[in-house]
């Protein structure tokens, strides 16, 4: 689930300005994990932290480009005891989504697992996206702000040596 969370953040992300979500929702949930990552980064840390990328290594350069239109980027990431998480619970996050310019993208139950991916549009345009990834001991939430080139996407499959054919 992990790789698949990976592959979809990376093509998703960079097309997420304008609607950063309320994550403060997550918190309750957060207290009952095993394990916890969580990183939120808005437009100055991530204008910081690309620059450190160095644009003559290839996988820099794409990752580099990549980035440059996005104005935040918020992942919470948590694991839990069987039994500890359910997924009734982000209903607050959820909810969120029904104000207007959320669209779903993606649904996908199977297993025990769910997974959706929303956009938010602004005059046509995608400036948000939210990705949600659930099971019974584990949740992944990722809400991405801002815009970048489409064509830069098709260059991240080959990142962290991802392959579409894996």
């Amino acid at each position: 689930m992990r790789k698949l969370i990976f592959t979809i953040l990376m093509a998703a992300a960079p097309m997420a300005s304008a609607q950063q979500l309320d994550l403060k929702v997550l918190d309750k949930i957060a207290e009952k994990a095993t394990s916890t990552t969580e990183i939120g980064m808005d437009e100055a840390m991530l204008k910081s932290t690309s620059s450190l990328l160095n644009d003559k290594k290839v996988e820099e350069g794409v990752a580099k480009k990549t980035v440059e239109g996005l104005k935040g980027f918020f992942l919470r990431s948590y694991e839990f005891k069987k039994g500890d998480f359910k997924v009734d619970e982000i209903k607050p996050l959820m909810d969120q989504l029904k104000a207007p310019n959320w669209v779903r993208f993606l649904r996908n139950k199977e297993d025990g697992e769910w997974t959706e991916i929303w956009w938010h549009v602004t005059n046509g345009a995608y400036d948000g996206m939210l990705l949600v990834a659930a099971e019974n001991s584990e949740l992944t939430v990722i809400n991405a702000l801002g815009i970048s080139k489409p064509e830069d996407l098709a260059k991240l499959k080959d990142l962290g040596g991802l392959d579409a054919k894996k």
